[in-house]
């Protein structure tokens, strides 16, 4: 059988929980900063940037490392009270000032 080899599933999926359960600790210490090692481990730290909604504190969060730069995507979550965080209609400017580009960990391995 010839063409791309298929991806190691099991392994991205434990990647992406990996960052998804870094995601949670993170967020359920709020308001306590929690000091956060990249999941890869790479030595990073990982920071969330929300975007979302002043009035029902719903929209989407990003976290992501600040040395790989890798990150996954949450898209309908919770933002917490007083938690920084971007509105819907941020500027690219506004956006590149709190978080670099990332490339975004796929959820389903057959997407990366």
């Amino acid at each position: 059988m010839t063409g791309r080899p298929l991806p190691d599933m099991a392994g991205a999926q434990r990647r992406w929980e990996a960052w998804f359960d870094a995601f949670t600790r993170i967020r359920d210490a709020w308001p306590v900063r929690v000091e956060a090692l990249c999941p890869d481990g790479d030595g990073g730290r990982l920071h969330i940037t929300y975007t979302g909604s002043s009035e029902s504190r719903i929209g989407f969060a990003t976290l992501w490392c600040d040395v790989a730069r890798d990150g996954i995507f949450l898209p309908r979550v919770g933002i917490p009270e007083g938690a920084e965080m971007l509105a819907f209609d941020a500027t690219p400017e506004e956006r590149a000032a709190v978080m670099p580009e990332i490339r975004l960990i796929p959820t389903d391995p057959y997407d990366g």
